[in-house]
C-alpha cells in the first residue's frame, strides 16, 4: 500500500556506515520506523534532524518494522529550532519525551496536529524558558490525563489522580507555592506565555511535577536523560 503523508521525525540512530534508521510520527499511520540508505549523501542525513518536519511517501507494509521511503522533501522551512542552542536543546528533551509516549501510538490527527503546530509556533518566536512546561501540559489533553481542573481551590492537587483535594490522599500530592505555579500553566496557550514569569527554582520544580505526573499516567515511562541538561541550562 502507498502512502503518502506528512510526518514528524522523532529520532534517527546511524546504521552501519553510511544508512541512518528513523522514527517518524506519520499522520496516517503513527510511529513508523525507515532506514535511510547512503544517508551521507546529498546530506540526507539533514532532513532529519529532530522534531522536523516532512512529505513522504512510501509502501508500507504490516509485516515489516523498517520501511524505504520512495520519496521525502522537506514540509516546514524551520529557521531557528536546529540553529539556537537553548531552543535546540529543548528540542532534544521534547523529541524524547515524544519517543517514549508515542511508541505504540496510532494515527491521531488531533495529536500530530498539535504537535506539528506547537513547534511550528516555537520556531517562528522569541526563545522561551518555560515553552516545553506548558507543551507537556497541553499535550496531555491529547493522551487522556489532563489535569481535572474542577475544585482548583483547594489547597492540593494529587498528582497521582489527577485531580484537587483539601485531604492527603496520595503520596505525590503539590501544594503551596509548587500547585501556585501548577495553576498558572493550566489552561493557557503559547501566546500567554510572554505573560507569565517563574524563578529558576520555580521553573525547575514545576517541571520535575510535570514529569512525575507523565510517570504516574504513563506505563513504562523511564527516566528522560536530556532533562538534565535542560535543568543546567535553565
Amino acid at each position: 500500500m502507498i502512502v503518502s503523508s506528512s510526518a514528524i521525525v522523532l529520532s534517527k540512530l546511524k546504521y552501519r556506515d553510511n544508512d541512518i534508521i528513523v522514527k517518524l510520527f506519520v499522520r496516517e499511520l503513527g510511529l513508523t520506523s525507515f532506514i535511510v540508505r547512503g544517508s551521507s549523501k546529498k546530506n540526507k542525513s539533514n532532513y532529519f534532524q529532530q522534531l522536523s518536519f516532512l512529505e513522504i511517501e512510501f509502501d508500507f507494509n504490516a509485516k515489516r518494522n523498517l520501511h524505504y521511503f520512495k520519496d521525502f522533501e522537506s514540509k516546514l522551512n524551520l529557521k531557528t529550532i536546529h540553529r539556537d542552542f537553548k531552543k535546540m536543546s529543548v528540542v532534544i528533551f521534547l523529541s524524547e519525551v515524544l519517543s517514549k509516549i508515542l511508541i505504540h501510538q496510532q494515527k491521531d490527527y488531533q495529536l500530530y496536529d498539535f504537535i506539528e503546530g506547537a513547534i511550528e509556533y516555537y520556531d517562528k518566536n522569541i526563545f522561551n524558558s518555560i515553552f516545553h512546561i506548558v507543551f507537556l501540559v497541553n499535550l496531555s489533553k491529547f493522551l487522556g490525563f489532563y489535569p481535572d481542573i474542577n475544585n482548583n481551590h483547594c489547597q492540593y492537587f494529587d498528582l497521582q489522580h489527577g485531580f484537587y483535594s483539601n485531604t492527603k490522599d496520595s503520596e505525590y500530592i503539590i501544594f503551596d507555592d509548587d500547585l501556585q505555579c501548577f495553576n498558572k500553566i493550566l489552561g493557557i496557550n503559547f501566546d500567554d506565555l510572554k505573560t507569565l514569569t517563574l524563578t529558576p527554582v520555580q521553573r525547575k520544580n514545576l517541571l520535575d511535577n510535570i514529569i512525575l505526573y507523565y510517570k504516574l499516567h504513563i506505563e513504562n515511562f523511564t527516566t528522560v536523560k536530556s532533562l538534565d541538561v535542560l535543568r543546567k541550562l535553565f
